[in-house]
């Protein structure tokens, strides 16, 4: 794959990232690496996300409630509650109202009655202060569902007041009663019971008059088709046809959005996990610097030279099979100096690699060693051991602050636990 983003457009901290993470490997071939494992994995999530997107957009109109010719399958018990998009005259309105079964036989309405047990508990008022104050809708219970009684409502006015409850009284100029007939079926008693209702006028918006004629005609194509299993919508209102939709929320919109933040997420991924390892590259060579220095100085202090003390000590690493980050810039400058770069330079690139306070310093003490004569190295190099071995006991008790500040929370809901352990018997024993 051609090299997406070069050294000038790569990101330049990215750059030092790879130098300093992979130090023994070729720029060229790292910068391919990651360049094009970023644009697999974004391109892997764009696409993810595309096809939910289609998924979701071209879903088949068979798997939604709106069959052919705008027919809604009606629930075999009880009633649905069904929430659609009537386009009428330009505009788009959520429309909702319950679906009922369908009315079934003579002899399938007495095997259910049969099952029937309990009585009739009626809550007709709703929201209204009193039957003689009705404005807003009544509640007409269809079934008790706990006594599996089915109940059949009459309304001496449609108008006003439908056969699901609904007061329509936008219209209405002076307060008008309506007879409600509730007919109970129970076993094989009926029984019906007689409401006076006194409606009164009720301001409504236009929108609300529109959506009320909107009701009234689904009520009536549920009349029209009320024995059969479906329901046939409205084609029409006022002259204007009406295109019926499911609400299918923002679930498209969603899913692009998660998708963005996924292809984001995954961009930046990468560059997250580098700079990760470089923060661990760091701990390890912090972690590793006085042992580094104690062999170097064990080592010098027995006859070596700088070269031949680095010699064994990579000598050594080879033997033990560890992976570590020091030791591999060590392996890098000594590859260096096979090639016959100067010592002087070779020391100097390792501590600029290293990027380090500790290794630049001790860099330093090695160069002023070539320069200079090895007069009063020994006790430079002390004083640096020394110093590292302090700092080092520092970044141990600053790891364990950090671990304890970690086990606050889990301590706090261990106390928090024990607390109820002990209170909640405690206050169980008060007698009330």
């Amino acid at each position: 794959m051609e090299v997406l983003e070069g050294v000038n457009g790569m990101n330049r901290e990215i750059c030092e990232l790879l130098k300093k993470v992979y130090p023994l490997e070729n720029e060229e071939k790292c910068r391919k690496r990651f360049v094009g494992r970023r644009f697999r994995n974004t391109a892997a999530a764009a696409v993810a996300m595309v096809f939910f997107a289609l998924v979701i957009t071209l879903r088949p109109a068979g798997e939604g409630k709106i069959g052919e010719g705008g027919r809604v399958a009606r629930p075999e018990f009880g009633s649905s509650r069904l929430e659609l998009l009537a386009e009428c005259g330009g505009t788009v309105r959520p429309v909702e109202f319950e679906l009922p079964a369908r009315r079934r036989s003579q002899e399938e309405v007495q095997e259910l009655l049969d099952r029937a047990e309990g009585i009739l508990g009626e809550r007709i008022l709703g929201d209204n202060p009193s039957l003689q104050e009705v404005t807003g809708d009544l509640v007409l219970l269809d079934s008790l569902a706990e006594y599996d009684i089915e109940i059949e409502w009459k309304t001496g006015n449609r108008e006003l007041i439908s056969g699901d409850g609904s007061v329509h009284n936008m219209e209405l100029k002076q307060p008008q009663e309506v007879t409600l007939t509730a007919r109970m079926y129970y076993g094989e008693t009926v029984r019906e019971c007689d409401y006076y209702v006194c409606v009164q006028p009720y301001p409504y918006t236009q929108e609300e008059l529109l959506l009320r004629e909107l009701y009234e005609e689904i009520e009536t194509c549920g009349e029209e088709t009320a024995k059969q299993h479906y329901i046939k919508l409205p084609e029409s209102l006022n002259g204007n046809e009406i295109v019926w939709q499911e609400e299918k929320g923002n679930i498209l919109g969603i899913v692009v959005l998660l998708g963005i933040v996924l292809i984001a997420a995954v961009y930046s991924r990468e560059s997250v996990a580098l700079r990760k390892k470089k923060r661990e590259r760091e701990e390890e060579m912090l972690i590793d610097y006085p042992e580094f220095l104690s062999r170097f100085i064990l080592l010098t202090g027995a006859g070596m030279t700088v070269r031949a003390a680095w010699e064994h000590m990579l000598s050594d690493y080879k033997k033990s099979g560890r992976k570590r980050y020091v030791y591999d810039e060590m392996k890098h400058t000594m590859a260096q100096l096979e090639v016959g770069m100067p010592e002087l330079r070779a020391y100097e690139e390792f501590g600029r690699r290293c990027a380090l306070l500790p290794y630049l310093r001790f860099t330093t003490i090695l160069t002023q060693n070539l320069k200079k004569g090895s007069a009063g190295i020994a006790a430079l190099l002390r004083m640096e051991s020394e110093e590292a071995f302090s700092e080092r006991k520092n970044q141990a008790r600053r790891k364990g602050e950090e671990a304890g500040t970690k086990l606050l929370l889990p301590m706090g809901g261990m106390l928090l636990i024990v607390f109820v352990l002990i209170l909640v018997p405690a206050f169980a024993s008060f007698p009330v």
